[in-house]
């Protein structure tokens, strides 16, 4: 009898455990697929038409390329919007994974890993409003015209060295453009996409370029703060804006957002 009760028992277990297999098979096909994947945290800041924060929708350029990169990654996605200044520190920190934009400075190299390729590129430009007949053949001949910029703002290393412009700070490029606009400063500096989407948002006619400083690409980068985890998302996703760029998907994102 008790052979017997064994052999039952070894087999209504086998038959429990069958059945629990099946009921946890079911519940993992009933959640979506996105609820199991690995999530990648990015900062960023509000940046059109790049990245456009309208209530609690995110959309624009490089918003779309890190989902697009994101997918073909396997992972989700995470967007934290902060001031640049801040944006820096979180990386810097390891208080996020990756952060979106940034141009490639040596000192920047301390503390997060750079994508080989980058995911864009910004025109940088000296502007004005239309038909304030301001023309520039170099940094050295605006030295006497105020400049707005943007603080906690890279516009290459001539322009950020250069200790002779009458450098004005704003907040962000809008209150930047509204200070244009009222001529508390003559001149602003900019990516051009950037300020010209601003204007047409405000209601603004584009402005006019006075001098083209640099063409700056913008990558990816990893905190290196996360240690090894850092250093494989930036393989990774070094990987996929390869595979991106040459099959043209970088290219469908980018024209339409970003106007001629």
């Amino acid at each position: 009898m008790k052979c017997i009760y064994s052999a039952f028992d070894r087999a209504l277990k086998r038959k429990i455990y069958k059945h629990i297999l099946c009921v946890v098979a079911a519940i993992t096909l009933t959640f979506p697929l996105a609820a199991l994947a690995e999530t990648v945290t990015f900062v960023t800041t509000d940046f059109p038409p790049y990245v456009i924060h309208e209530g609690e929708h995110l959309s624009g350029f490089d918003v779309e390329i890190v989902q697009e990169l994101c997918r073909r990654v396997g992972v989700e996605p995470e967007f934290t919007l902060v001031p640049w200044k801040r944006a820096l520190e979180y990386v810097k920190s390891g208080t996020v994974d990756g952060i979106m934009m940034p141009v490639f400075r040596e000192e920047r190299t301390q503390y997060m890993y750079y994508t080989d390729q980058p995911i864009d590129h910004e025109r940088i430009s000296i502007m004005s409003l239309r038909g304030a007949n301001i023309s520039a053949k170099s940094l050295d001949s605006l030295k006497d015209l105020q400049i707005g910029v943007v603080y906690g703002y890279s516009y290459g290393k001539e322009f950020d060295e250069n200790s002779t412009l009458r450098k004005v700070v704003s907040y962000d490029n809008s209150a930047m453009l509204k200070n244009l606009v009222k001529g508390r400063y003559q001149l602003l500096v900019s990516d051009e996409y950037v300020i010209n989407y601003v204007a047409r948002q405000s209601g603004q006619e584009e402005l006019e370029t006075v001098l083209n400083l640099i063409d700056n690409p913008n990558f990816l980068c990893f905190s290196k703060a996360t240690g090894e985890r850092g250093q494989e998302l930036t393989r990774r996703f070094s990987q996929a804006i390869r595979d991106a760029q040459q099959d043209g998907t970088l290219d469908k994102i980018k024209k339409k957002y970003l106007l001629n």
